[in-house]
């Protein structure tokens, strides 16, 4: 090797000290969620802990708007996660871990609204405007900036009462649907899988559910895009 050619190795292993060396292994915050739960399976606790790291909140986000009660969508998301440990020697990675995760806590909520039986009373809007859910998107992240002041002038209870109104009206079908969708962010081939329906049906079903809303959040149309 000539001096300059080692000179600019030297160069540039100290302008890049941050690259990893080839054979280095990931840290488990690295890896990837299907590798997390089959690691989980092997019997890693630091793989069950990431994926808990990972989603708990996404979790108990959804499966709280779908019970309307924060003990028991603590419960709940407790549940889904001993599922997982009960699973995860059985886990093959055929689908998204996410959709699979997904899946167990949706077949969770209905067996809570079995037990229950009844529908949930409303939905709660604790993340309409700041201390919500973090996971997809919420009716606030929408509103123009030049208009948020605006909003601020209309009384939360009117908002909130509007569209828990509307919500409320919705079957849990087509509401679990929506709230997969719009709230958590998923494909329709995502929600199809855990709902075990066809995309054209999951379309059909958030459709209908924005029909719904429509109506109820037409008077405050001019402040969401």
């Amino acid at each position: 090797m000539t001096d300059n050619n080692a000179a600019n190795i030297a160069r540039f292993e100290t302008a890049t000290p941050h690259l990893r060396p080839v054979d280095a292994p990931l840290h488990v915050s690295e890896w990837s969620d299907e590798d997390l739960m089959l690691a989980h399976g092997r019997g890693d606790e630091s793989a069950f802990e990431e994926l808990v790291r990972r989603f708990n909140r996404p979790m108990f986000n959804y499966i709280y708007r779908m019970v309307q009660n924060r003990h028991v969508a603590e419960e709940l998301t407790q549940e889904t996660f001993m599922a997982l440990v009960k699973n995860a020697g059985r886990y093959t990675p055929t689908a998204k871990f996410s959709t699979y995760l997904y899946t167990i806590a949706s077949n969770i909520v209905y067996k809570e609204w079995a037990r229950q039986k009844r529908r949930p009373r409303i939905f709660s809007l604790s993340w309409w405007g700041n201390d919500g859910a973090e996971d997809g998107d919420s009716p606030m992240d929408s509103i123009s900036d030049d208009k948020a002041c605006v909003l601020t002038a209309f009384k939360r209870g009117e908002i909130s009462e509007a569209v828990n109104e509307a919500l409320h009206k919705v079957p849990e079908h087509y509401r679990e649907a929506f709230v997969l969708k719009r709230f958590q962010g998923l494909s329709y081939e995502e929600i199809a899988e855990i709902t075990d329906c066809p995309v054209g049906t999951i379309k059909s079903r958030i459709a209908r559910a924005e029909y719904a809303l429509r109506p109820h959040l037409e008077k405050y149309r001019e402040y969401l895009h």
